[in-house]
């Protein structure tokens, strides 16, 4: 595994080494071998990649972009809004690594080739970041 964590924001201080520790879990538990950029930001900061990129002039929480896919090595950057997932974090009143342990599993579950945009591939793709959540140890709730 090859990872790359691009910290881009002031507003929170964010600690590689969880990070690094739910990249390797993850994609151990999917028989994956990745080369990740990992960009931590803000709110308006992924708002502009945001509409730069998908044409969605809003913050969001978190963006993944594939780079390449060939077997079970995945290549590709996600962008994290670490902002956001302070804001989500308390507005449920949970910790906010949990949030963005989510935001970071969502995007590798799309890099590994989970998609969302069916009702059903949806519920797959949740069902997946709860028992990945757990694992890690973060009890945060994950919608079905």
């Amino acid at each position: 595994m090859e990872l790359e964590i691009i910290n881009r924001q002031k507003l929170y201080p964010v600690d590689e080494k969880p990070i690094i520790k739910l990249v390797k879990r993850v994609l151990k538990s999917e028989n994956k071998d990745a080369c990740l950029s990992i960009v931590i930001t803000d709110n308006k900061e992924i708002r502009k990649l945001n509409k730069t990129f998908l044409k969605h002039d809003y913050a969001t929480d978190v963006l993944s972009f594939i780079y390449d896919t060939s077997g079970s090595h995945v290549s590709g950057e996600i962008i994290v809004s670490v902002e956001m997932a302070y804001k989500v974090a308390q507005k449920h009143e949970h910790d906010a690594e949990g949030e963005i342990a989510l935001y970071l599993i969502h995007g590798l579950l799309h890099l590994i080739g989970y998609d969302d945009k069916k009702k059903e591939d949806a519920k797959k793709m949740h069902r997946r970041e709860k028992e990945l959540l757990s694992m890690l140890g973060h009890n945060i709730s994950v919608p079905d």
